[in-house]
C-alpha cells in the first residue's frame, strides 16, 4: 500500500510540473521560410533546465505522428540551444527556418528538467513547438476527395475517409456535422499532400446525422452521411 501511494504522489507531482510549464504557440504557419519565436514559461518555485531539439515528423493516416531527426533538406537555426529557465519566468527563443522544397513542417521539441519528487525521480517534460513552412499556393478545394463517410449505428459513430490529392498543405478547421435535429461542431486536423486520413466521430445526438462538412480556411468541402449497420 505504501508503495502505491509513493507512485500516486510521485504521478500527482508529475501532473503538476506538466501545468506548471507551457510553451507558446504550440502551432504556427508561415509562408515559404519563418523568422518566428515561441516563450517557455515556468509556473513552478524551482529553476528548470531546458533543452531544444528541432525533429521532423510524419503522420499516418489515423492522424498518429512518428518523429524522427530533423530532415537534412530543413534548415533550422535557433537563437540557442538550452538554457536555465529561473522560477516564475518567461524564456523567449527566436529562430529562422527555411526548406529545399515546399511544404515542409518540423517541431522544435523543450525538453524540460529539474523538478525532482521526494522519492528522487526527475521529472522531464518534452514540450513541443511545431512550424509549418508553406507556399504562397492557396490549397485548392478540388484536391479533397471524400471515400466514404459513414454513420456506424450499433455505435453511434460516424467514421470517414478523407484524401487531400493534392501537392499543398491544407487545414481543416473545423468538422460540422448536421442532423434532423440540428448541428455539432468538432475539432479540426491537417491534412497533409497526398494524404488518405481516416477519423471517427462520436454521436451523441438526438436524430439522425446526414451530412458532414471539413471547413477549411477558404472552402468547405462536404459529403452526405451513409448509414451502416456495422464496419467491415
Amino acid at each position: 500500500m505504501a508503495r502505491i501511494l509513493k507512485i500516486l504522489v510521485g504521478l500527482a507531482l508529475l501532473a503538476s510540473a506538466a501545468r506548471a510549464q507551457t510553451i507558446s504557440p504550440v502551432i504556427v504557419e508561415y509562408r515559404e521560410k519563418a523568422q518566428g519565436k515561441f516563450q517557455l514559461f515556468n509556473d513552478s518555485d524551482f529553476p528548470l533546465n531546458v533543452v531544444l531539439e528541432p525533429q521532423s515528423f510524419t503522420v499516418n493516416s489515423d492522424g498518429a505522428p512518428t518523429f524522427h531527426a530533423l530532415d537534412p533538406s530543413i534548415h533550422v537555426r535557433l537563437s540557442t540551444m538550452s538554457f536555465r529557465l529561473a522560477p516564475r519566468q518567461t524564456y523567449t527563443v527566436f529562430y529562422q527556418a527555411n526548406a529545399d522544397s515546399l511544404p515542409a513542417w518540423f517541431v522544435v521539441y523543450a525538453t524540460v528538467t529539474g523538478a525532482v519528487t521526494q522519492e528522487g525521480i526527475k521529472i522531464a517534460l518534452e514540450l513541443p513547438h511545431t512550424v509549418y513552412l508553406l507556399t504562397k499556393k492557396p490549397p485548392a478545394s478540388d484536391a479533397v476527395v471524400w471515400h466514404r463517410a459513414e454513420e456506424v449505428n450499433a455505435k453511434r459513430q460516424i467514421q470517414a475517409e478523407v484524401e487531400n490529392r493534392g501537392a499543398e498543405f491544407s487545414r481543416v478547421q473545423e468538422v460540422e456535422v448536421t442532423s434532423t435535429s440540428g448541428k455539432k461542431l468538432y475539432p479540426g486536423f491537417p491534412l497533409f499532400p497526398g494524404q488518405r486520413r481516416s477519423f471517427q466521430l462520436e454521436w451523441d445526438q438526438p436524430g439522425e446525422p446526414q451530412q458532414i462538412v471539413l471547413k477549411f480556411a477558404r472552402f468547405k468541402s462536404e459529403s452526405p452521411i451513409r448509414k451502416v449497420s456495422s464496419t467491415p
